[in-house]
């Protein structure tokens, strides 16, 4: 109960903008489940006053074949008050009833009205008709409810994910947020559609009926339900089963979804070390455990039917025995068969309720992990708007460390407005993560990064990040149109700026070359593009943005000659007149620099011109003469 109630609490505030139909699929389950007595009621009814045997009252039909008097004895023996009570409201309603019945249907032996002929051919009809409405509407409200609220939660999840800080996406696997996304959300929405109609009509059910037979006999509804809580030991034993066998199938599903990620996205190594056998043989095991950990889960939801069936069937031998010992008539036998039947279906629906809410609760818990994540970067409380740059950017005394490795130390920097700052270092030196600092993906361990001399932790996210633009080595191109991806540089940019700043990219040319020009859609990662063609792309999106900071990450390190040329063109036109942060890992690519710092273990330990740092013959220069590069004084 305490997992059902914890589901429910988590999903409320998703529901709660669609409670109407919430409340308009409860009311009918309430009417599908109460309509069940009246089906039961009805149909001993006629089944009585079509007895070729015996002219039953309508008083007898509604009483439902009362008990013998040693067992009306005992009973008012036992309970005198509350006996003589349920005798005289059965009197009431059997004197009510005895007109209507008469009126409407037809008897053994009398003559049939015209109204009596109606209603036996529309009575039943009318009545299941309505029954199954209420079920119709409940199912349909309810999975309506369902499909939006998990819609709204998975647009909630992903919004999450968004919001936090990289160090999240350092630790997390992909497949394992695909599967909160998807899978987490679905099992959700699969219990609300199904759960909370089953769990609305299905113990209304169980109530109308029970109090119908109570109220008809019941020492033979006694016989019949004595044995339901032979049906709660088994449905709590193997509710607990399913919960372990899902919280295994999920951790393998995400293990299974990661690697098809990480084959998939490095399709050209698997296939460059004939890794395909090595890979597909993974996933092979993979899939033989989710098999199994499936197989549990089938089994342990299914036993739950063939045990309470099992159940339902000693029962109605129980009832067998019963009415031949009392001698109670067919009419009577067929009610009771058909109410035993209404009994322990919804009996049966509910445990199997019971290991699906088991299961869901294994999603929710992590569903309500990934929500409760908080980014390590975030607004604060007294966080300004900034619009301008004009001064400069400083590192004071900026360390930082990822977990307990410390990649900068110490770092003092200042780079003036309109500067051309190249960096430079062994792989590990720190240089990108200078570069996560300024764009404030991280915060520092110790010390502040500041733009116009205030720290970047006293300015907005977003208005910081619109101060930069980014042309990285690893260039990203969505499957949108080439408008789309050149706009998401700025996205209230006009058509006009977009294509202005195609052709200050040099990628005017190839992009009318395209089959709809700026309408193409580029595919999945820019498929259909090469290297250069992504790189000035990306280029085109930097120079919509007209930001004042320019950052350059390897730019150009991945391309061919011809087209690091091409590149390197529409960078240096791109930025002018603009404040330049370049790392490169080749070194002549920082010719046009004003000043270089070099990296060495997260400090600086040279700064200076690019010809004065090559004529120094310190760690600058060593890098640049394995790379073939030497000082004009050394030619």
């Amino acid at each position: 109960m305490a997992r059902v109630l914890s589901i429910f609490r988590f999903s409320w505030p998703y529901i709660q903008s669609y409670r109407w139909r919430l409340y308009g699929a409860i009311l009918s389950g309430v009417i599908f489940g109460a309509s069940n007595a009246g089906v039961l009621w009805l149909t001993k009814t006629v089944l009585k006053r079509l007895d070729p045997t015996e002219a039953p009252t309508v008083l007898e039909a509604v009483s439902m074949a009362e008990p013998q008097p040693s067992g009306n004895s005992a009973w008012r023996r036992l309970l005198p008050k509350l006996a003589a009570t349920v005798e005289s409201v059965k009197d009431s309603v059997g004197l009510v009833a005895e007109g209507i019945v008469d009126r409407w249907f037809p008897q053994m032996g009398t003559p049939v009205t015209r109204l009596q002929l109606l209603g036996a051919l529309l009575g039943l009809p009318l009545l299941v008709s309505i029954r199954s409405g209420g079920e119709y509407l409940s199912a349909y409200w309810m999975s309506w409810v369902g499909e939006r609220m998990v819609n709204d939660l998975r647009v909630e999840v992903l919004d999450k994910l968004s919001q936090l800080s990289l160090n999240y996406f350092h630790q997390a696997k992909v497949g394992d947020m695909i599967t909160r996304i998807n899978g987490d959300t679905l099992m959700l929405q699969n219990c609300i559609s199904h759960g909370v109609k089953h769990s609305v009509t299905d113990p209304i059910t169980i109530i109308a009926v029970s109090l119908y037979l109570v109220f008809t006999d019941w020492q033979l509804t006694l016989s019949v339900v004595v044995l339901l809580p032979m049906c709660l030991l088994p449905v709590m034993f193997f509710g607990r089963k399913a919960r372990r066998a899902s919280k295994d199938k999920i951790q393998t599903n995400v293990t299974q979804s990661s690697l098809i990620v990480e084959m998939l996205s490095a399709i050209r190594v698997v296939k460059a070390f004939a890794l395909e056998e090595r890979e597909v043989g993974r996933f092979r095991r993979l899939s033989r455990q989710l098999f199994g950990y499936t197989m549990r889960e089938v089994r342990v939801h299914e036993i739950v039917g063939p045990i309470i069936e099992t159940v339902s069937m000693v029962a109605v031998g129980a009832l067998i025995v019963f009415v031949v010992q009392t001698d109670r008539d067919v009419p009577e036998l067929i009610t009771f068969f058909l109410g035993l039947i209404m009994f322990y279906m919804p009996v049966k629906k509910l445990a199997k309720l019971h290991v699906l809410f088991e299961q869901t609760s294994v999603g929710v818990g992590r569903l309500q992990g990934v929500l409760a994540e908080m980014p390590e970067v975030r607004d604060s409380p007294k966080a300004v708007a900034v619009e301008n740059f004009s001064e400069g950017i400083r590192f004071a005394g900026v360390s930082f460390a990822y977990g307990e490795k410390m990649v900068l130390r110490d770092v003092n920097l200042y780079i003036p407005r309109g500067q051309r700052l190249g960096i430079a270092g062994e792989s590990g030196s720190g240089k990108s993560t200078l570069i996560n600092l300024l764009f404030r993906f991280f915060d520092p361990t110790s010390g502040t990064v500041q733009i116009d001399g205030r720290d970047l932790r006293e300015v907005k996210v977003r208005d910081c990040r619109q101060l930069l633009a980014l042309v990285s080595q690893d260039v990203v191109v969505f499957d949108q149109s080439v408008y789309e991806n050149i706009g998401c540089g700025h996205l209230d940019a006009t058509r006009e700026e977009i294509v202005e700043a195609a052709r200050q990219a040099h990628a005017t040319e190839f992009i009318e070359g395209l089959e709809d020009g700026f309408n193409t859609r580029l595919g999945e990662r820019g498929v259909i593009l090469s290297g250069g063609q992504r790189q000035r792309i990306a280029l085109a999106r930097a120079f919509v943005r007209n930001a004042p900071i320019l950052v350059l990450d390897e730019g150009t390190a991945a391309l061919d000659a011809k087209s690091e040329a091409e590149v390197q063109s529409a960078i240096d036109e791109l930025a002018a007149n603009r404040t330049v942060i370049c790392i490169a890992h080749r070194l002549s690519t920082l010719k046009s620099m004003d000043r270089i710092v070099v990296l060495e273990k997260g400090r600086i330990v040279e700064e200076g011109p690019y010809q004065a740092l090559l004529s120094q013959g310190g760690i600058f220069a060593n890098m640049a003469k394995r790379q073939g590069i030497q000082s004009a004084g050394m030619l």
